[in-house]
């Protein structure tokens, strides 16, 4: 459903569990816009994810969207704890996903300009 939210302006290139994102951010993480992210995932979940694009330093550039049936405050505390740019918890409206999700990518974008200049 995420993909077809976003196909029509992205390129959209999905994982099907933790694993195989990590195998994807390995060969192109320098291309990608933002990460939907899901915690509840198979081999290895979303905070498998998150661990390993912290020891290889991706989660300053690259943000992050959880995207979670759990509203648990200890997920969310957890996630956050990653600085994580946004959790956002199933089920949601699809224009609101994809407008806080557009934020990201700008304000991710400006930042890494405004950085580039200084």
């Amino acid at each position: 459903m995420l993909g077809d939210i976003f196909r029509e302006e992205y390129e959209i290139v999905e994982a099907s569990g933790g694993q195989m994102a990590i195998d994807i951010m390995e060969s192109d993480a320098r291309n990608l816009a933002v990460v939907l992210l899901d915690i509840i995932m198979p081999v290895i979940n979303g905070f498998g994810v998150l661990e390993y694009m912290k020891k290889k330093g991706l989660l300053d550039g690259l943000p992050v969207v959880i995207v979670t049936d759990d509203d648990s405050e200890e997920t969310s505390d957890r996630a956050f704890e990653y600085k994580v740019a946004d959790l956002v918890v199933k089920p949601f409206e699809p224009k609101i996903i994809k407008r806080r999700v557009q934020n990201i990518i700008e304000l991710y974008a400006y930042r890494e300009k405004y950085e580039n200049k200084a």
